[in-house]
C-alpha cells in the first residue's frame, strides 16, 4: 500500500554507518530519510533497453583532435530525435566537455554513447538517466 510505513532492518559496515552519521548531521536530516532517498536514487537507474529515459551524457575530449567535433555533431544528428539539447564548455586549452541532453529509450543512448565512446580523442564519457 502506498504511504505506509514498514520498519526494517539492514546491516551495514561501522565505517559506512559513521560516514552516513556525518552526512545526515550535516544536512540536517535523518538516517530513515537518507537511505530512501538513496533507494529511490538507485531505482530510478535505468536497467533495462526498454526503460524510458531522460539524462546527460558529459562527454571530455580532446580540443586538439582534428575533426573530432564535426565527427561528434554528425553522430548527434543521427539521433536528432533523442537529443534535447547540447552544451560546449572549454574546460581549459586542451580539452572540452560536451554536456548532451537526451530523451529517449535507453537502448537508444545506449547506441549513441557506443558511437562516441570509440572516437579517437574522446577521454571519458560519463551519463546521469532516471527512469521516466
Amino acid at each position: 500500500m502506498a504511504g505506509r510505513i514498514v520498519r526494517t532492518s539492514i546491516s551495514l559496515p561501522r565505517d559506512l554507518i559513521k560516514e552516513l552519521d556525518y552526512f545526515v548531521d550535516s544536512i540536517g536530516s535523518d538516517r530513515s530519510k537518507v537511505v530512501q532517498q538513496a533507494i529511490r536514487n538507485f531505482l530510478s537507474i535505468p536497467h533495462k533497453e526498454e526503460d524510458r529515459v531522460a539524462g546527460l551524457l558529459m562527454i571530455v575530449y580532446s580540443h586538439r583532435m582534428h575533426g573530432l567535433e564535426e565527427e561528434i555533431t554528425d553522430i548527434q544528428h543521427g539521433f536528432i530525435n533523442l537529443i534535447v539539447s547540447d552544451i560546449h564548455i572549454h574546460l581549459d586549452e586542451e580539452k572540452c566537455m560536451l554536456a548532451i541532453f537526451v530523451k529517449g529509450m535507453f537502448k537508444d543512448v545506449q547506441s549513441l554513447m557506443r558511437k562516441i565512446v570509440g572516437k579517437r580523442g574522446v577521454l571519458m564519457i560519463k551519463e546521469s538517466f532516471v527512469k521516466l
